[in-house]
C-alpha cells in the first residue's frame, strides 16, 4: 500500500474515532501532531480556519457525530516531491455525506485542505 494513502486513512479514522466517539484524548493529540503549525483547512461552507480554530471546535466535538466512519476513496497523488505531495480523494461519511478533499502534506504533516461537498 501507498504510504501516503495510509497516513491519509489513518488521520481520517482518529477523526472518525473523536467524533464518533470511540477514542480518548490521546487520540485528539495525535490528530493535532499530524498537522504543521501553519495548517489551513477550507471547509466545505467556505470558511478558513487555522489549526487552534480546527482544534478548538473539535476538542469539544467528542461524541457529536455517534459511531461515525469515514472511508477514503479514489485516492490519487497530483504531484509528490521529496518532502511535499499534493494528493486527492473522496471522503465518504457513514451518515451520508461524502466530500472531495485536495491536501498537501509535508512528509506526512498536513499543510492544507481544502474540502467540497459533494451533492
Amino acid at each position: 500500500m501507498n504510504t501516503l494513502y495510509d497516513a491519509v486513512v489513518r488521520h481520517h479514522d482518529d477523526l472518525a474515532a473523536w467524533l464518533g466517539g470511540d477514542a480518548d484524548p490521546e487520540v485528539l493529540e495525535r490528530f493535532r501532531a499530524a498537522h504543521r503549525p501553519e495548517f489551513t483547512l477550507i471547509t466545505v461552507d467556505g470558511v478558513k480556519l487555522g489549526l487552534d480554530e480546527l482544534m478548538g471546535g473539535l476538542s469539544t466535538a467528542h461524541n457529536a457525530v455517534p459511531g461515525l466512519k469515514i472511508t477514503i476513496e479514489q485516492f490519487e497523488v497530483l504531484t509528490q516531491s521529496a518532502d511535499t505531495a499534493v494528493c486527492r480523494f473522496l471522503e465518504q461519511h457513514s451518515i451520508g455525506t461524502a466530500r472531495w478533499t485536495t491536501a498537501v502534506l509535508t512528509g506526512t504533516q498536513w499543510l492544507s485542505v481544502h474540502e467540497t461537498a459533494v451533492l
